[in-house]
Parts: structure tokens; sequence; C-alpha cells
């Protein structure tokens, strides 16, 4: 009888740790996806980064997309109200392609790839830029300036443009 008490013991035991161990929900990454590169140069890059930023946001991550150095250029609105990812038309055999993948018809409805920034933000991205690249290239007049920034962006100084690298648990350069 004593064997058999710790024998369902044991089986108890083991299928708790084991059921425990299958039902724990999968920890959300924190994802940065720094984008360097300008689009008008090499469009290949960002069209990648942002293709990218949805496939983790669909996965269930955190994601934010930190667009720094030649990139930062491509965010500046111009006298029009317009950046270069407002002017890039998302090509529509990439549309397909996501959308075969990810089953995210929204992304059928996409013009350009300053709506698709936009929707990255709606679906629970974090869009950022290196304020001090702005101050420095003269984009903006203070580090969280936004009078050439779509809304949607968020200015960090370097401490902030830092931690958020350091704390990424998957790091993606463009």
């Amino acid at each position: 009888m004593k064997k058999f008490f710790v024998f369902a013991a044991t089986l108890i035991i083991t299928a708790s740790l084991f059921y425990g161990y299958t039902n724990n929900p999968v920890e959300k990454k924190k994802v940065l996806i720094h984008i360097v590169s300008d689009i008008k140069k090499n469009d290949g890059p960002p069209c990648v980064a942002v293709d990218v930023a949805l496939t983790n946001l669909e996965l269930g991550n955190q994601v934010e997309v930190l667009f720094d150095a030649d990139a930062a250029w491509n965010i500046k609105k111009s006298d029009d109200g317009k950046n270069d990812y407002d002017r890039y038309e998302v090509p529509a055999d990439l549309k397909k392609l996501v959308d075969d993948q990810l089953k995210s018809p929204d992304v059928l409805k996409l013009k350009n790839f300053g709506e698709f920034l936009q929707l990255l933000h709606k679906k629970g991205a974090k869009i950022t830029i290196n304020g001090t690249w702005n101050v420095l290239t003269s984009v903006e007049k203070d580090l969280k300036g936004k009078t050439k920034m779509p809304d949607y962006v968020q200015s960090l100084n370097l401490k902030e443009l830092v931690t958020s690298i350091n704390n990424s648990d998957v790091y993606y350069r463009y």
C-alpha cells in the first residue's frame, strides 16, 4: 500500500509539473528594430524591417521601431506634411505575400510605407527616433521636438535610446 501511495504521489507531482510547463503562457519578447538605412538609397532593409515588425506584433511580441542615422531623415516631414515613407508605395506583391503569411487584410489596404508605420503603431508598436540626431542635423530645435515628425513618432534622448537598445530581448538592424 505504501508503494502505491508513493507511486501515485510521484505520478501526480510529475503530471503537475508537466502540465505547468506546457501551459505557461509564452512571455512576450521586447523586440527592437533599428532602422539606419535610407529608404531612398536602399529600399530593401526598411521594407524588410516593417514586415518583421508586423510579424513580431502578430506573434504577440512588444515591438519598437527605432529610426536612426540616415533613416531618421526619411521620417522628417517636408513643407507638404509628408515624409519619404509617405511617398514610398508598398508594392502589391509584397502586400499579397505578407497577407498570405500573416492573414492580415489591413496590409492589403496600405498605399505607402507611411501608412504601414501607422498600422504598426495602431497595432501597438512604439515608433521612435534618435532625438539627438534630429537636433544635430537641424531637423528639430530640441531633443523632444515634433515640429517635423509624424504624431506617432516619439523622440528619444541618448539615455532613452541606449536603454531601449540595451533592454531589448531581440535586436534587428536594418
